[in-house]
């Protein structure tokens, strides 16, 4: 089994943390987040970072991260490079409420870090959807005297 953090700019992590629990009831003590308040000491946040991902240590971590090149990305690749010789880390940013519910739900089935991985992948891009193409593709079509 493996563990979960969830990093973001600001509450964003928080605010998903808080909507698994609503939407799930308590989450597993196996999910956390840090928040990145603005002015926040960089330093300081690794080190909170690190701490997370020693806690992990024989289990392994997915890190799930707001925004591709942002700070708590920047960071969470500091930590992968410093760590991932003695544990496994993965990290994949962009994350949306579709994936931190679906890897929140898998975490219950003590899948690898792999799969936890392409869980939160699938479902990350699945939960992105065109409404209106999906409307298109599923209405049958007029005829074009219909119009």
């Amino acid at each position: 089994m493996c563990r979960l953090l969830l990093l973001s700019h600001s509450e964003l992590s928080k605010s998903f943390y808080q909507t698994i629990e609503l939407i799930m009831g308590k989450p597993s003590p196996k999910i956390s987040y840090l928040t990145l308040p603005y002015g926040q000491d960089m330093d300081m946040y690794q080190q909170m970072v690190e701490e997370q991902v020693l806690e992990s240590e024989g289990e392994g971590i997915l890190i799930l991260t707001d925004l591709f090149g942002g700070s708590p990305f920047m960071i969470s690749t500091r930590v992968y490079e410093k760590y991932c010789k003695k544990n496994s880390i993965e990290i994949i940013c962009g994350m949306n409420l579709s994936m931190v519910v679906e890897v929140a739900s898998a975490l219950k089935q003590n899948l690898s870090l792999d799969v936890m991985k392409q869980i939160a992948l699938d479902s990350g891009h699945k939960g992105i959807v065109d409404f209106s193409e999906l409307l298109s593709n599923t209405l049958p079509k007029r005829k074009e005297n219909e119009k």
